[in-house]
């Protein structure tokens, strides 16, 4: 029977604590938390882990620098406290970031504001700043980033935050989640609420992979579907009112234009525009903030949203001279904000927990950053419910990933010895203990030790770790979340037929389903991309492999 069969079967063989609708960061999150507090868990999620606005933000852990001027004091508190909690338990995946603030004299905010916010925002950190802020001359400013415009440029302010991977930070809270005892599967879809007594006691759940029908029941529900949160408080109250006006955000992923982090005053609207790291030879522009105008799960960069972001670059950095031409992939989200008057860049990213009439819980609203902290106030609401409040949250001292001890590694020394070093390393750091898995499978299969794509440091065992270890159950899965290789240059193209025998071979998967997933993964890059030529080669690539595995 397949690992994903039985998690169905545990699914429906019992009756849970709780039931979380939603696996983003916090459904995980909660997940997580409330395992660890000793409740049995279960946690859906309609898409893949992730795959909806947790997957497409901006990849930073920060306090919201500017936010100080909007007065929104308590959330950068509690976002900076965050930013240095998730430093701690997740150093793999959460790093520190420098950026540089370059001030122009037709700039709207003066030298002495940012001087003044940049203060303000190391006190904060209370010490613990990611990187201490310091105002650097225009010389100094032009010295660290030589293809800044030099017209106009008095001084630029340097600060810290912290850079993350979005999809990976989730994953991990659902694996260790999943390690203390959480069932957590994705595709899996809440048709509609049940109820006993007039409450809310599970949910009738579609398996999108299968078409299966089945139910799942719990003492307690949560609804934490993010920008869907709406549409599931009306599975339980038909009327319910809206409380979320979801904004749309989109993102660039370009060749590499600057050392540092980057943000940067747009000039035609004023609002703030990041330009951040993206691997070793890439940037990440973004990002945009509009009403969200059609599907939330078919948001896709619009040509006027990219020429706005293009169009700022080239005149914060006149030498670039990026086009559409040069875009490596682009991708558009949508922020589960809380319902607000005004302009959409003053919108608050504040959480609130709503109760209703039905016992439904449903956590709305809410920033990447302060995840865990929405999730422990979740969680502890829960435990109150149950009449357990004495168990505390411990989600902000226990480490995401399991310390390798040297001892462990005793066994695996031929493995290790062909791997060498640096690959050891890197391994270990991403995958704590659970790189032992990977090393089982170079073990098992020597192949595996090879690199899986020429472009990419990522070995043939740990895309295979994914399909058997992490829960992926289609391509897009291991080239979008379990790796990034789908928004790199070359996009895994060269992958897809190896991608396509591992499924065949650890999933039982059959050659009409790959060629389905073949085909969903070349849309998935078209809708990804605007402009670039790969997109050819993606339709040529499709079309050999439908030759190969039919």
């Amino acid at each position: 029977m397949s690992e994903r069969r039985l998690l169905l079967d545990r699914l429906e063989r019992r009756a849970f604590d709780l039931l979380i609708i939603g696996g983003g960061i916090v459904g995980a999150g909660i997940a997580r938390d409330a395992a660890m507090r000793g409740l049995s868990v279960a946690l859906i999620e309609q898409g893949d882990f992730a795959s909806g606005t947790s997957s497409k933000t901006s990849k930073l852990i920060h306090g919201g620098l500017r936010y100080l001027e909007q007065g929104r004091i308590r959330l950068v508190a509690e976002s900076v406290r965050e930013r240095e909690v998730l430093r701690t338990i997740a150093p793999e995946v959460v790093n520190p970031l420098s950026l540089l603030l370059p001030l122009y004299r037709d700039n709207s905010r003066p030298v002495w504001k940012i001087r003044a916010g940049l203060w303000l925002y190391d006190r904060f950190a209370s010490g613990n700043a990611a990187i201490p802020s310091s105002l650097l001359t225009a010389d100094q400013a032009l010295a660290e980033e030589p293809r800044l415009s030099k017209e106009g440029l008095l001084a630029a302010g340097r600060y810290g935050d912290c850079q993350m991977n979005d999809a990976r930070l989730c994953l991990l809270n659902v694996l260790q989640a999943s390690g203390f005892g959480s069932v957590c599967l994705n595709y899996a879809r809440a048709r509609a609420l049940l109820f006993a007594q007039g409450q809310v006691c599970g949910a009738a759940v579609e398996d999108i992979l299968d078409g299966q029908a089945y139910e799942v029941r719990a003492a307690v529900v949560v609804n934490a579907t993010g920008p869907w949160s709406d549409a599931v408080r009306r599975l339980s109250t038909e009327d319910a009112p809206a409380r979320l006006a979801p904004t749309k955000g989109i993102h660039l992923i370009v060749p590499r234009i600057s050392r540092n982090g980057l943000f940067i005053e747009a000039k035609r609207d004023r609002r703030m525009i990041f330009v951040l790291p993206w691997g070793a030879d890439a940037s990440l522009i973004g990002t945009t903030e509009s009403p969200v105008d059609g599907p939330l799960d078919a948001l896709r960069p619009q040509p006027d949203e990219i020429s706005y972001l293009l169009e700022e670059i080239r005149r914060a950095m006149p030498g670039e001279g990026l086009s559409e031409r040069d875009l490596i992939a682009s991708f558009a989200g949508a922020r589960p904000l809380l319902t607000y008057a005004g302009s959409t860049s003053k919108a608050s990213r504040e959480h609130a927990i709503e109760v209703d009439k039905n016992s439904l819980i449903s956590i709305l609203g809410g920033k990447y950053t302060t995840y865990r902290r929405m999730s422990q106030e979740v969680t502890d609401l829960v435990m109150r419910s149950m009449g357990r409040p004495g168990e505390r949250c411990v989600t902000d001292r226990v480490s995401l990933l399991e310390e390798v001890p040297e001892l462990a590694l005793g066994p695996w020394r031929s493995v290790l010895d062909r791997l060498g070093p640096e690959t050891v390393a890197r391994l270990i750091g991403r995958y704590g203990m659970d790189a032992l898995s990977v090393f089982r499978l170079v073990q098992q299969d020597p192949a595996l030790a090879q690199p899986a794509c020429s472009h990419h440091p990522y070995l043939a065992a740990e895309l295979v770790h994914a399909i058997r270890n992490e829960l992926a159950c289609t391509i897009t899965d291991v080239l979008a979340r379990r790796t990034g290789v789908a928004w790199s240059a070359c996009h895994g193209l060269e992958i897809l037929p190896s991608l396509v025998k591992w499924f065949e071979q650890h999933a039982g998967y059959s050659h009409a389903r790959m060629a389905r997933q073949v085909d969903a993964y070349v849309g998935f890059l078209s809708r990804a991309k605007v402009g670039h030529p790969v997109l050819g080669v993606s339709s040529v690539v499709g079309q050999a492999m439908h030759e190969v595995i039919i």
